[in-house]
């Protein structure tokens, strides 16, 4: 079968972390069944057409190189808020329809998958409107946050839905959400997306005493509970370090917060670093907390137990169904840094536990987290709808 995956996000260079779990499904895809076609946007010094690990890959261009900026740096969400970005806006999903519908036509392609409501889906309603190629759609989360919070977003999600043969949220929680932005139940089967076996590595042996947090460094992030937690901690004289892997718009406000705690010299600010360098930064740390509320699933925190890390997340959103609280992991209330520098805490008095613990969520994110068996669900999950 032929399948044509849309994003806004995919890998631009070997190790780019862009959509690399869209790279990292497809690839585990079985070659003899699936033909994929990737579309995605061009930016400055990307070939147009490309061919990757048996992917054939094309960049639609949307204005100039130097104005191809919507994509990949996370930009997308700010143009909606400028005229002149949502001119640029609208000129960056004119051309993925058009590239869609013309992939589709071209490539006798038997069916679209499109990743985020928004741009992909809104982009594969356009091309597929007078079409009878089914359309699937992942749904991962901020795609659900942005059009929530927009007058129309309802509307607009409702429209594409409506298009949609299912959806493939990547937990339960973000398919709640998505019934609730729309107002209505869809057919649905949540689909977690993969992380990489390049993160594993044999069971710990020591509880390193450092901390670790990764992602953008914006307020949904919620990385400041983290840094007050530490500084509750060092004011307990329980002393560790934390490394914050990830930029953003929270960045100058969680230095301050870090030299306001006392902790200026304990946490380090790495800046965004590509995907594969992860794996060795993982390493170095001994518990890897995630305290963001709404996350849609939280793929970082299936990293940091495949490279054998104890984990933290806050209770909320697609983190509930990554751990397992007191077997896999801890789950905390949200935004509350005395409940998170208790568990921390708890964790590095009992290291012979926190070491079984990390243990068996590293067993678990094997066998339910890794490429080949998400490939496999959704390769039947395509064969069953095509029929």
């Amino acid at each position: 079968m032929r399948v044509l995956y849309l994003t806004h996000n995919y890998p631009r260079f070997a190790a780019d972390p862009s959509g690399a779990f869209i790279e990292e499904l497809i690839g585990a895809l079985a070659k003899d069944e699936v033909e994929p076609y990737v579309l995605c946007p061009h930016a400055a010094g990307l070939a147009e057409r490309e061919k990757s690990h048996g992917v054939k890959i094309c960049r639609f261009r949307y204005a100039p190189d130097k104005d191809e900026t919507l994509a990949y740096e996370g930009r997308m969400l700010a143009a909606l808020k400028h005229v002149k970005s949502l001119r640029l806006l609208a000129s960056f999903l004119k051309a993925f329809a058009r590239e869609t519908r013309r992939i589709v036509d071209e490539e006798k392609i038997d069916l679209v998958h499109a990743h985020w409501l928004l741009p992909a889906g809104v982009a594969a309603r356009v091309a597929l409107a007078t079409s009878r190629v089914t359309l699937l759609l992942s749904v991962h989360g901020t795609d659900v946050r942005v059009l929530k919070g927009l007058p129309f977003g309802s509307l607009l999600a409702r429209w594409v839905l409506k298009r949609v043969r299912l959806i493939l949220p990547v937990s339960s929680y973000l398919r709640d959400r998505v019934s609730g932005l729309v107002g209505m139940g869809i057919p649905s089967i949540v689909l977690p997306m993969p992380a990489s076996d390049m993160f594993l590595t044999s069971a710990r042996k020591k509880l390193t005493r450092r901390i670790i947090g990764i992602g953008n460094l914006a307020r949904q992030k919620r990385f400041d509970v983290l840094v007050r937690s530490l500084g509750i901690l060092a004011r307990g004289k329980i002393d560790l370090d934390l490394t914050l892997v990830g930029d953003g718009p929270e960045r100058a406000r969680l230095e301050g917060l870090a030299k306001e705690e006392g902790m200026a010299r304990k946490v380090k600010f790495l800046g965004r670093k590509p995907h594969h360098e992860l794996a060795g930064i993982l390493r170095e740390a001994g518990v890897m907390v995630l305290p963001s509320v709404e996350e849609g699933f939280g793929v970082v925190l299936v990293e940091a137990q495949l490279a054998g890390l104890a984990v933290i997340g806050a209770d909320s959103g697609g983190q509930r169904e990554i751990i397992q609280p007191g077997e896999t992991g801890i789950l905390v209330p949200p935004d509350d840094p005395h409940a998170l520098a208790q568990a921390i805490k708890e964790l590095y008095n009992n290291e012979r536990k926190t070491l079984l613990m990390a243990k068996r969520g590293q067993q678990a994110a094997k066998e339910r987290f890794l490429a080949a068996p998400a490939a496999l669900r959704l390769l039947n999950i395509y064969k069953r709808i095509l029929g």
